[in-house]
């Protein structure tokens, strides 16, 4: 029961913070100025209209998205809208926000998923193994490797892998604008390589991190009581190491799941841009670049409710992981 009443306490507080982002990012819309209807006035302008043409093309336009509204309805409007994923169309795309993500959020995740997935196994396995063997071979250079690793930014290592694998660079070389969502380009053999290399790059640093904080928080348990009674019992080393790991398993998820978030708000615009992948920060990117409210709007809520599903997920797992987390909330 107490497991359960933490996890229940943890979803209210998610589906709080869930609907918390979604009014900043209302009171963000509302509350600042829409370049677009100083883009409608500059067109009229331009075609010769006079400042009656003007002001009315300027009503027609807040007149079809909604903003000549009140306030308070407009905010339970969004709220339904963001509830129901109704989050508007693309003023650059003509289509639905939802859609644009839907159809993008593939790209992104064929390359971050691995390269978590990557650092976090490698980066635990060597460096349980490298705590073990502390001060050997094989800790000095797990240590260089992970020192490297970290001192190497990812916007530099992904501008060597482009050069030396001759990679197109820049997201005009896939046509942004323009992308292609057939079935046969996304599984095209252009678009897989595209993936293995930006998967490699995101990985070194998330790589290095873990693999740092594995070692330094394995070696807190490594001479302790309970591991010289296992291996005064005879136990395997592979069951020792087990349970040291699962002591250590609360710290090293805190920092993954962190570098998950960090990954998400930062590294994947560097690594997109570089590599000219038409992921969720691409179209990100060029949304604010065409001043395309709504899908900027659209994305930066996608990566806020990643983050808070992590943080989510990283709570339950605490929970599962040691029991007395959940007794003490």
């Amino acid at each position: 029961m107490g497991l359960l009443r933490h996890v229940t306490r943890r979803t209210i507080v998610a589906l709080v913070a869930v609907y918390l982002v979604t009014s900043v990012a209302f009171v963000f819309v509302a509350a600042t100025p829409d370049p677009n209807q100083a883009l409608v006035a500059y067109q009229v302008s331009k075609k010769g209209g006079s400042t009656e043409d003007v002001q009315s093309a300027i009503r027609v336009y807040r007149a079809t998205r909604n903003l000549d509204e009140p306030l308070v309805e407009r905010y339970g409007r969004w709220v339904v809208a963001v509830s129901t994923f109704e989050w508007g169309r693309s003023y650059s795309f003509g289509v639905p926000v939802t859609s644009l993500i839907r159809d993008r959020l593939p790209y992104t995740a064929l390359y971050v998923v691995p390269a978590l997935l990557v650092s976090l196994i490698n980066g635990v396995v060597i460096g349980l193994y490298a705590a073990f063997n502390r001060r050997g071979i094989f800790d000095r250079v797990s240590s260089l490797t992970a020192y490297l690793g970290l001192g190497v930014p990812n916007f530099w290592l992904a501008e060597i892998v482009t050069l030396a694998f001759a990679v197109q660079v820049g997201s005009s070389g896939l046509g942004v604008g323009q992308p292609d969502f057939s079935g046969g380009a996304f599984w095209s053999v252009s678009h897989l390589k595209q993936f293995v290399l930006p998967a490699l790059v995101l990985s070194s640093g998330l790589f290095a991190g873990q693999l740092r904080y594995a070692r330094a928080e394995s070696m807190e348990y490594v001479n302790a009581e309970f591991v010289a009674a296992l291996k005064a019992k005879g136990v395997s080393r592979l069951s020792v190491a087990r349970h040291v790991l699962r002591n250590a398993a609360v710290p090293i998820l805190s920092l993954f799941f962190t570098d998950m978030v960090a990954v998400l708000v930062v590294n994947i615009y560097v690594i997109e841009e570089i590599f000219g992948i038409q992921g969720l920060s691409a179209l990100s990117l060029y949304a604010i670049e065409k001043r395309d409210v709504p899908v900027v709007v659209g994305t930066t809520m996608v990566i806020a409710f990643v983050g808070i599903a992590a943080n989510f997920l990283q709570d339950v797992l605490y929970a599962v992981l040691d029991p007395r987390i959940s007794e003490k909330r």
